[in-house]
């Protein structure tokens, strides 16, 4: 594998030439019904861009048109095709999935960018029906080293593209845009995202940008990302019609996860994994530059979730958020990033504040208001470092790379002009094999933490089940009903389901309801085995108030309530610890 793979990599800048009057057969190594095994570059003569050509020539192709690439195969795209209507799907031969692959000579097919002595193109794919694509390894730029903006985007309205256990490498941008077309809906399952680095830019180097029309629907799942530049997933001002975050993994991401201005109104997070995130910070001198588009309308930091209020010339949508049985962790190495930018002054701004937060104040106070946003549901966060099999040098050498990276990255008046994320490569040197990632994926992000383990929904594992097969292939079985519960939570702003009288799968404390109140409120907690328990209520000066329990409790669903009548007006805090869980909630009395 790594030798044929250093033979193409100096391959690809020799001059080819294209026989003229080819057809589609030209392009197919054989039919398998409908599914067409398209030729790579070596089988046919060093011709680049044999998918694009086969694309392009593909005559009324039928509905679902399969265009597979072979295992090891070299697909670079010299002219970017754009795929017809109604749909297509590029396959990879190999359905294993990426992240159990381990086997160094079959590895997915890549597709990418390509130079001749007359041009280049970094590699892209428009779709003017709906497309599929999975099993490939997808890399938006050339073999030397030059690197693309992005890769994939529609060329209609309203048309949808499924991404399955695909392994995305670089991208000046992203990998996924909407271009200029609403509706669009991006539905990543089992995906592998790695370093999607390459140029001095805080902003750019993610996986999709709702940018100047309103996307339908994105739904991530089951999928990591690892050593990130940008922002992720860029919302931006948009509603967007439905955000489904569920089973993902995220290390080192020196962006916001999540790009928004707060204007979402159906989002769910759930049983997703947050490392070392949205670490770099924000300061005005960032909200008045560049980024102006891209910040809090109130330039609060944006955190995991973002929610704000909607303005009055915005369609007024129920808002519903579900956040439940995250895991969020930040390396204590990071917290001295503010005090760093304000003792140096950068970009004479002495408001830098921490983006390393589950949500900003204005977000907690909606959370709070269940008069207002009684479908705004906060649930489980678990605060620790999962204990990963195989991390590598993630959570030590890199911690430190992603730190330096987002401490320059915000000097848009000096430092910040050549602040690049460095290659995170461990298996193939970047300069021999730009347009291959590390394969076999080199970490092993399972971990040993019983409660982790079992703390997801349904008592699965938190994060990318795919670093976990067997319950991977139990969860299959199963997901559909999850799906139904995770929706019926957050239609209807509960972490409980009915019939759900079973033992809980992991501990939950609830948001108290009423909220705000007078005088009373109710105060609901869950727990999977009988242990000790302290709930107690604090005041804003951390002076406890009153003990709710304090002894053994019984597995199952607990209610508990609190009055509050010889208590002043304010915020109130109160605090579950039980095991080795431990949680605190913001409840608002109002006289």
């Amino acid at each position: 594998m790594k030798t044929r793979l250093v033979l193409l990599a100096g391959a690809v800048l020799s001059i080819f030439s294209v026989a003229g009057a080819q057809t589609f057969p030209d392009y197919v190594s054989s039919m398998r019904g409908d599914t067409a095994v398209i030729k790579d570059y070596a089988e046919k003569g060093n011709e680049a861009s044999t998918l694009g050509s086969a694309i392009s020539l593909d005559a009324s192709p039928p509905a679902g048109r399969v265009y597979m690439l072979k295992t090891n195969g070299y697909y670079p795209i010299l002219t970017t095709p754009t795929t017809p209507a109604p749909s297509v799907i590029i396959v990879g031969e190999d359905f294993t999935r990426l992240v159990n692959g381990t086997n160094p000579n079959v590895a997915p097919p890549v597709v990418c960018g390509f130079r001749t002595a007359s041009g280049n193109n970094t590699g892209g794919i428009n779709f003017a029906g709906d497309l599929t694509i999975k099993n490939c390894n997808i890399i938006p730029g050339i073999a030397d080293g030059t690197l693309g903006w992005a890769f994939l985007g529609p060329a209609a309205a309203n048309l949808n593209i499924h991404l399955d256990n695909d392994l995305f490498e670089r991208t000046r941008w992203v990998e996924i845009q909407s271009n200029d077309y609403d509706g669009t809906s991006l539905f990543i399952n089992d995906c592998y995202f790695v370093n999607l680095s390459g140029q001095p830019c805080r902003r750019n180097g993610g996986v999709y940008d709702n940018v100047n029309h309103n996307t339908n629907t994105i739904w991530v799942e089951n999928s990591t990302h690892v050593m990130a530049q940008g922002s992720m997933y860029k919302f931006r001002n948009y509603q967007i019609n439905k955000l489904f975050f569920n089973h993902n993994t995220f290390v080192n991401c020196a962006g916001s996860i999540f790009e928004s201005q707060g204007y979402v109104s159906d989002l769910t997070v759930t049983n997703n994994i947050f490392v070392n995130c949205n670490v770099q910070a924000f300061g005005d001198s960032i909200g008045n530059n560049e980024d102006k588009s891209e910040v809090d309308p109130d330039w609060l930091p944006t955190g995991i979730v973002n929610i704000d209020t909607l303005p009055s010339n915005y369609t007024q949508m129920e808002r519903k958020v579900l956040v439940d049985r995250n895991v969020f962790y930040n390396d204590p190495r990071l917290n001295d990033i503010v005090t760093t930018l304000k003792n140096n002054n950068i970009n004479n701004d002495q408001t830098w504040v921490s983006q390393m937060i589950k949500m900003n104040s204005r977000t907690i106070a909606m959370f709070a208001d269940n008069v207002n946003y009684p479908k705004l549901t906060e649930g489980t966060w678990y605060d620790k470092l999962p204990a990963f099999a195989d991390s590598k040098d993630l959570l030590t050498g890199q911690v430190d790379s992603v730190k330096v990276f987002a401490t320059k990255t915000v000097d848009i008046l000096g430092l910040g002009t050549a602040a690049v994320l460095a290659d995170w490569r461990l298996v193939l040197p970047s300069g021999d094999y730009y347009v291959y990632s590390d394969w076999p994926i080199p970490v092993d992000l399972s971990y040993s933490d019983t409660d982790l383990k079992t703390g997801g929904t349904n008592g699965f594992p938190v994060g990318d089940l795919n670093w976990f097969p067997a319950d991977k292939t139990t969860w299959v079985a199963q997901k559909d009903a999850e799906h139904a519960k995770l929706a019926f939570m957050l239609n209807n702003g509960t972490l409980s389901v009915p019939g759900a009288g079973a033992r809980p799968e992991a501990y939950t404390l609830d948001q108290n309801y009423p909220n705000p109140f007078n005088p009373s409120t109710t105060i609901s907690f869950s727990l999977p085995h009988a242990t000790n328990v302290s709930l107690k209520v604090f005041d804003i000066l951390g002076q406890e108030v009153a003990t709710l329990v304090n002894g053994n409790q019984t597995a199952g669903s607990h209610e508990v309530q609190f009055n509050a009548a010889g208590l002043a007006s304010g915020v109130y805090f109160y605090k579950i610890t039980g095991g080795d869980f431990s949680q605190v909630k913001t409840m608002v009395l109002m006289k």
